[in-house]
């Protein structure tokens, strides 16, 4: 399912008729005959349903009838009714089974579509979303949001119209069998019951809507707390992350008893409101049997409505209440849904072709948030070369990569490949061409040969084993138990640093990229292993643009080009030789590193 992002609707602007509109399309797709032909059965076998309910009293009362007056003659009429009695009670069963049969492929394509949706468009989300992100919270709420589309549908259709049909139908046949004041009674009743529950469950929903509020932040200082368990250990901090964690579940179990406190009054007073209903109208038939009005069979059948009728009317706080929290689940997940694409492709872009992955950055400038990060940058990368950028922390080195890969857009200036500018271009067929090994490598949550396949499925256990060794991986997989089977556990912590950079390099070879970033890639690694690497890196991507973000300057002092930022801004650029001559910010940073070096050495 497209959406065009100048279509999209802002979170703020969400009310019920969106949500219902949004909601509609995944529901009946276009083009989709199956579902509205799904839909329209599951209706007949409602109204069937509610057809038979309101029939069985009927039997009921008319079986009561014959057996009160011990006739004989009519007992083989009393088992056909009783028969039919019984038979009615097993179809009622049986369109209300057949309605959910037909109906649950409806529910869960919705909950597919719209579940799908929201993944995708999570995924096209900027990096600046996703730097903010609760993921706890994030997850619940999609959790949640699925969820709720599949009980509004099934609440809505299975429960809120069987109830205003039977509703309608009881009402009718009160007033045309017993009279108008048994349907006056049984519809003020209702209405009664309908205010009420209303009202309390509006009131409700206020407290549920903190008590869920309290839930997402459990869950989101639980799983922000597990992801960062290294981090709680450095600092010896479990103490405080149980005390956290601790006050949300309190503030959650405070909110929750409230909720269940708010529900008991919604209880006692629909309680009292059906009692009040039944005795009323259970005192009007009682009056008429006794002044031979109505017969015992009548007074049965008055009785088995009422309890029909009232039945569902007791679910009807929680289904009222389900169908308020599932929109506003849905709210909450359409909202994300409905997020603000910042990096999206323009209507007319077109496929990336790639020639020689010549790069030029012409008066660029970037803000992140009231930073000014890179300021007017002016910058020629020759294809088929390898270009150092080097620069103190902070300095925009990173930031520079992730324009290029079009994480963010700049707000000043332009980049383009091979004279294509990024905007213009498909941001899928620009990705396809760059790799990069960032500097803090994460691994998904599975096996070793499925982290290093990831960067191509297809590719042969023989293609897999060749980068391995390239990495000088080889050894350390062989020492492993289970091989390329061996999980890496969460974010690869099962790892160590230069195990999944390493890792992280060889995928990116599978790759196969015509350009290739490498964000402090070795940083973690001896300087052994590194030589290996970097060597390996050099033939593999040979006439592959690379660029190369280093604070050892000794990986990089074979570059073509070394550029040196500070503040946002290129200082100075050439080969290691000329920097070094010209004496200025590289050369300081080498002769530092060299120092550090030197006392290193002499400590050793």
């Amino acid at each position: 399912m497209k959406k065009n992002v100048n279509e999209t609707i802002k979170p703020s602007s969400l009310d019920f008729l969106s949500i219902f509109k949004q909601l509609y399309g995944f529901v009946i797709p276009k083009g989709n005959i199956e579902i509205p032909v799904r839909i329209f059965i599951a209706i007949f076998f409602l109204f069937l349903g509610t057809l038979t309910n309101i029939l069985i009293p009927f039997l009921y009362g008319y079986s009561v009838d014959l057996v009160n007056k011990k006739e004989f003659s009519n007992f083989y009429l009393i088992i056909v009714l009783i028969g039919c009695y019984g038979f009615a009670r097993f179809a009622k069963v049986i369109f209300d089974e057949a309605k959910q049969f037909v109906f649950i492929k409806v529910a869960q394509k919705s909950v597919r579509a719209a579940a799908l949706f929201a993944f995708q468009h999570l995924h096209n989300l900027s990096l600046n979303f996703h730097l903010n992100r609760k993921t706890g919270g994030l997850s619940r709420a999609l959790d949640r949001g699925a969820k709720g589309i599949e009980l509004l549908l099934r609440f809505s259709i299975f429960e809120v119209i069987p109830v205003v049909l039977e509703v309608i139908m009881v009402g009718v046949v009160l007033w045309t069998t017993f009279g108008f004041f048994y349907c006056a009674a049984t519809l003020l009743t209702v209405f009664l019951y309908g205010v009420f529950t209303f009202k309390l469950t509006e009131w409700r929903i206020l407290i549920r809507k903190k008590m869920n509020e309290s839930d997402e932040n459990v869950g989101t200082k639980m799983v922000d707390s597990l992801l960062n368990y290294e981090t709680v250990k450095y600092f010896n901090s479990e103490i405080q992350e149980i005390n956290s964690y601790n006050n949300a579940l309190k503030d959650y179990e405070d909110k929750a008893v409230k909720t269940r406190l708010s529900l008991t009054a919604v209880n006692l007073g629909q309680g009292l409101i059906i009692s009040l209903g039944l005795f009323s109208i259970m005192s009007m038939a009682a009056y008429d049997i006794y002044h031979e009005k109505m017969s015992l069979g009548d007074f049965v059948v008055v009785n088995t409505f009422l309890l029909q009728l009232y039945v569902p009317l007791e679910f009807l706080g929680y289904v009222y209440r389900e169908i308020r929290q599932s929109i506003f689940d849905m709210k909450k997940m359409f909202e994300l849904m409905n997020e603000k694409l910042d990096i999206f492709d323009q209507d007319n872009a077109k496929k990336f072709k790639f020639h020689n992955g010549e790069i030029n950055i012409s008066n660029l400038g970037f803000n992140y948030n009231s930073r000014n990060i890179i300021k007017n940058l002016n910058l020629e990368i020759e294809g088929g070369k390898c270009t150092a950028i080097v620069g103190p922390t902070g300095c925009g080195k990173s930031t520079l990569t992730k324009l290029l890969f079009r994480f963010y857009d700049p707000h000043k200036g332009e980049i383009s490949i091979d004279k294509q500018k990024l905007k213009d271009c498909k941001m899928d067929s620009i990705r396809s061409v760059i790799g990069v090994v960032p500097q803090d490598t994460i691994m998904f949550n599975n096996t070793i040969g499925y982290n290093l396949s990831y960067g191509n499925p297809n590719a042969s256990l023989k293609e897999i084993r060749k980068v391995v060794e390239l990495c000088n991986l080889d050894d350390f997989i062989e020492s492993l138990d289970l091989k390329y089977e061996t999980i890496v556990g969460e974010r690869g912590l099962k790892l160590s640093g230069g195990e999944k950079q390493r890792i992280a390099i060889a995928r990116m070879m599978l790759k196969k990229p015509k350009i290739l970033i490498l964000d402090e890639a070795t940083s973690a690694l001896d300087s052994k292993t590194e030589k290996l690497v970097l060597d390996s890196i050099d033939e593999y991507f040979k006439n592959s643009t690379k660029i190369i973000i280093a604070h050892r300057l000794t990986t990089i002092r074979n570059s073509d080009k070394i550029v040196v930022m500070s503040k946002g801004k290129i200082i100075e650029q050439g080969k290691h030789s000329n920097l070094i001559k010209n004496k200025g910010l590289y050369y300081e940073m080498w002769n530092k590193q060299k120092e550090i070096k030197k006392q290193v050495n002499l400590v050793n």
